[in-house]
This record gives structure tokens, C-alpha cells and sequence, in this order.
């Protein structure tokens, strides 16, 4: 009888209850993908039947060209754009700031780091009355800014950021500072390169932060032309109140799921790796 070592044993067992997690977790998105091509008559069918009869499209036209007052299709492109815009600015800013409290001395410089970590146990609920009204104070409200500006500067992105910083031997920056090196263009060159997994791990975490974001865009957009994705599908869901159309939902959620699917595809390692290296600190 043909016997595995304990070391093969060990790396089927955790294979399988990997392919049962990653079927668990991918199930939901396959069923919703499935529903959005069925008719709306088959989802009312029961037992409900998970591979469609009867293939059709007409979910992904309603929700693409008859939203209802909403158009999806540049609802889709403000969010891919607001997403990016806020993503370049919390990696130009939380960066040299994390540069700052991991690399510089200068006074109180560990109780305001910890200040502003202190800030990630505070609901963000707490923020949106006194950041809504200095919002409309400036006359951004049913704005891009109102969308770009609050995220920017992120406690967390400067928290991670530092956190893989103090991972850097010191005997880099003393190698560049002989050779003449300022600050600035050692955490360019130097610093940044070596950053690679946490940059591209905190821009992940933010994109999705933006993309997936709802009530906060609802409660500052109220121009249907400048929609981003979400509140654009919650007001076409409120739309068809009153009737079963969940395929066209379906289709409009699948839609949403395009661009995370995508980014967790080929960027999940630089998060696994970013995190599990940022706990390393000295």
C-alpha cells in the first residue's frame, strides 16, 4: 500500500481545505454571475437552479442603457477614476510622512504617531457630521473634492507604511548619507524600491476602500451625472421597488465585482506579504 510522508500528508490536507475555502468563497460570486445571465421568470423557480437554461444578456442591457435616470456605464468610469485619483494621493502623502516618523528625529515625534494611530479604534462615523458641514463650508458639496479630499492622508496607510520602513537596515541610510545622499532622494531611490509590497498593498486596500464606498458618496453627490458606481446601483435598485428584477441587480453587482476580482487576482501576494512584514518592528 502506497504510503505518503507526514510532510506530503500535511501539504494535501492544507490543499484541500484551501480548494473547500477558496470554493466557499468564489461559490456566491459564481451564482450571482449565473443569475445575472437568466431571465427574471427562472429566479423565481424552486429548488432555484444555479446554471441557467436559458442564456441572456437582457439583464446586462437593462442595467447599461436603460438605468432609470442613472447611467451606469460613466457611473463605472467616475469610480474608476475618483478610485485612482485618491489612491495617487494617499501614496504621495502617507509615505513621506511615514518616512518621517520611521527615519527622522525630532521632537514628540513618538506621541504624535500614536496620536494618529490612536484615530484607527474611532469609528468613522464620528467624522462624517463635522467633515460634511466644513465640506459645505468650502462649497464642495456634489463635488469630486468632497469624494477625494477626506480620504486622503489615511492614519492606517501611515501606520503600514512606517511599519515596513523600520524593516530597512539602517546601514543603507549610512552607506547613502556617506556618499552624500539628502533624505529626499534616499527615500526615492532607496526607500521606495524597497517599498514595493506595502505601496502596492496600501494602494489595493484603497482603491477598494474608494470603490466599494456607498454612504458617504450618497450623502455628498447628489448630481445623477456625477454618481460614482455604488450609489448609482443602490438608486436603481430603489428604482425597480416593487418588482423582482434580480437578475438586472445581479448583472449590476457582477459589474461592481469586475475590478476586485481583478486586483485580488494578481496583487493578493503583495498584501500577504506587506502585512505579514509590517508587524516587524524594532
Amino acid at each position: 500500500m502506497f504510503r505518503l510522508s507526514r510532510h506530503r500528508r500535511e501539504r494535501l490536507i492544507l490543499s484541500i481545505v484551501g480548494l473547500v475555502l477558496g470554493f466557499i468563497w468564489f461559490f456566491p460570486i459564481l451564482w450571482m454571475f449565473f443569475s445575472s445571465l437568466q431571465p427574471n421568470s427562472e429566479l423565481l423557480v424552486y429548488p432555484p437552479k444555479i446554471i441557467p437554461r436559458k442564456v441572456t444578456l437582457e439583464n446586462f442591457k437593462t442595467i447599461l442603457f436603460s438605468g432609470r435616470g442613472v447611467n451606469v456605464g460613466r457611473s463605472f468610469l467616475i469610480s474608476v477614476f475618483l478610485a485612482s485619483i485618491v489612491t495617487i494621493g494617499v501614496l504621495v502623502t502617507a509615505t513621506p510622512a511615514a518616512y518621517a516618523f520611521a527615519r527622522l528625529e525630532f521632537k514628540g515625534r513618538d506621541i504624535l504617531f500614536w496620536l494618529i494611530v490612536a484615530t484607527l479604534i474611532l469609528p468613522v462615523q464620528m467624522f462624517i457630521v463635522p467633515v460634511y458641514l466644513l465640506l459645505d463650508r468650502l462649497r464642495l458639496l456634489n463635488t469630486f473634492w468632497a469624494i477625494i479630499l477626506p480620504p486622503i492622508g489615511p492614519a492606517f496607510g501611515v501606520f503600514l507604511l512606517r511599519q515596513f520602513m523600520l524593516t530597512i537596515p539602517d546601514e543603507l541610510e549610512d552607506a547613502a548619507k556617506i556618499d552624500g545622499c539628502s533624505p529626499l532622494r534616499f527615500l526615492v531611490q532607496v526607500v521606495v524600491p524597497l517599498m514595493r509590497p506595502a505601496l502596492v498593498s496600501l494602494a489595493i486596500l484603497t482603491f477598494l476602500g474608494v470603490w466599494n464606498d456607498l454612504l458617504w458618496p450618497m450623502l455628498v453627490i447628489t448630481d445623477s451625472k456625477l454618481m460614482p458606481l455604488q450609489p448609482a446601483l443602490a438608486r436603481i435598485r430603489g428604482e425597480y421597488h416593487g418588482t423582482f428584477e434580480a437578475g438586472t441587480i445581479m448583472a449590476g453587482a457582477f459589474i461592481a465585482a469586475i475590478p476586485v476580482l481583478i486586483i485580488f487576482a494578481f496583487a493578493s501576494r503583495y498584501i500577504v506579504r506587506a502585512i505579514s512584514t509590517s508587524g516587524i518592528s524594532r
